[in-house]
């Protein structure tokens, strides 16, 4: 009977050992699994694979959504809009076009030759805006030939880009491709009935195309009355940083002046998440938008430290006082989602109120540097001292020259920072002088690193 038992232990434990090991490997395939996941998903870009979807757009939405793992509002957000039109003084760039054509009837001379000059450059201008409105209706981008050769102009692409259901995309997807065959094969071929009946081919794809487009009203692809008041808004917020809802009120048309009030717009500016400080309104421009690590970059150069602390933590930060730079620090966070925000800190002998932008964790600073550190002029060397230290910290603190190689950096940081400045009781309060500080500058890790990583990555 012993012997039975015993037998019986043995195979429990031998299926118990099979089982770990069973999922014990399941959970490496997993992890492998999700590591390739990532690795694609970091590699494929949203703008290769969106070209091709002729699907509804909920359903782009949701693809994405699972892609990229984000909720729907943010998945929708990654879709492109068009772009706003182009205005000089509230008007259209073809208008003004038409309007120095007429002027320019009348003129001689070198000022004939000027104003031919501006509308080349204007008509140029506008170009660039419809390539760019046809680049941002994802779905038709690929068949942007064909379309040419039906002279878009800014309602048809509205109209287009209007369009959200699978099967009208496709229908009109499907008629391009006939534009694109039937122009194809008349260059192939010389004056005859053939060549007739590919040029009807794609006639009569272009007259599809027309009257899909026709069936959508005009009113449903104009923009509505609030967006127009939302679009003004934020225009005047943008163009003068610190104004009140008072005198938007007071420089609103006529039409939205009489059905508004300062208390309206002050709840509106709220909704747009515009930023407000004692009752004045600032928003980062869409120009400083498109180059935004530049000017963060500009920021950190003129008020801002790039240092080590005596613990060797990294240390990226921005000080800025008043309203305006308040304002600033709050849209900045906004925009760039990392970061931790010190208002209205109160410093010096006037209790002045000091604003601070810092950031403290290795991710934080990293995603700000990586992106910061071409555009710096005055703390790039600060900022690639801090890069190697963070990576050192991250992968490598185990290695025996770890410590000592961030002791160095600590010590060149603050030469980089004090070296300019007539009090040097930094230097002698942490015992850093020009020799050994030239020693240090050789004796940079980011090429062993490399190194190490290649070897990690064959095996």
């Amino acid at each position: 009977m012993d012997l039975i038992f015993k037998e019986d232990e043995i195979k429990d434990d031998l299926d118990t050992d099979k089982l770990r090991n069973d999922l014990d490997d399941l959970d490496e395939a997993k992890t492998e699994a999700e590591n390739k996941k990532k690795d694609l998903v970091e590699s494929l870009k949203l703008s290769d694979w969106i070209n091709y979807q002729s699907a509804d757009e909920t359903e782009v939405i949701k693809d994405i959504s699972k892609i990229y793992s984000v909720n729907l509002s943010d998945a929708r957000s990654m879709l492109s809009s068009l772009p706003d039109e182009p205005l000089i003084n509230e008007k259209a760039l073809p208008d003004i076009v038409k309007d120095l054509r007429k002027m320019r009837r009348e003129l001689k001379g070198d000022n004939r030759d000027k104003i031919s000059k501006t509308v080349d450059h204007l008509i140029k201008a506008y170009t660039e805006y419809l390539n760019n409105c046809i680049k941002s209706v994802y779905w038709i981008n690929p068949y942007t030939k064909p379309l040419r050769t039906m002279t878009p102009n800014v309602k048809m692409i509205r109209k287009l880009d209007y369009i959200k259901d699978g099967e009208t995309r496709q229908t009109i997807i499907g008629h391009l491709c006939d534009m694109w065959e039937a122009d194809t094969m008349k260059g192939k071929l010389d004056y005859s009935q053939e060549y007739c009946d590919y040029n009807l081919i794609g006639k009569a794809a272009k007259k599809s195309i027309r009257a899909i487009l026709k069936d959508i009203s005009p009113q449903s692809i104009r923009k509505s009355r609030q967006e127009n008041l939302d679009n003004m808004l934020i225009k005047s917020v943008c163009s003068e940083p610190g104004i009140t809802s008072s005198k938007i009120h007071e420089i609103l048309p006529k039409a939205y002046h009489n059905s508004s009030t300062p208390q309206t717009i002050a709840k509106m500016l709220k909704r747009l998440d515009v930023t407000n400080v004692s009752g004045e309104y600032y928003l980062i421009s869409d120009e400083i938008k498109k180059d935004l690590y530049s000017y963060v970059a500009g920021f950190i150069d003129s008020d801002g430290f790039i240092t080590m602390d005596p613990s060797l933590s990294p240390r990226v930060g921005m000080v800025a006082t008043g309203k305006r730079g308040k304002a600033f620090f709050q849209e900045l966070e906004k925009e760039m989602s990392i970061g931790r925000l010190h208002l209205d800190q109160k410093v010096g002998e006037n209790n002045r109120s000091q604003h601070r932008l810092n950031f403290y964790s290795q991710g934080d600073i990293t995603a700000l540097l990586d992106k910061c550190i071409p555009h710096l002029r005055m703390k790039k060397k600060q900022g690639m001292l801090l890069q190697e230290a963070i990576r050192i910290k991250k992968n490598y603190k185990k290695e025996p020259w770890a410590k000592e190689r961030q002791e160095q950096i600590f010590k060149l940081i603050k030469w980089e920072n004090w070296k300019d400045a007539r009090n040097k009781w930094e230097f002698d309060k942490y015992n850093i002088n020009e020799n050994d500080i030239n020693k240090y500058k050789e004796n940079c890790k980011m090429s062993t690193m490399d190194e190490l990583d290649s070897i990690i990555k064959v095996e």
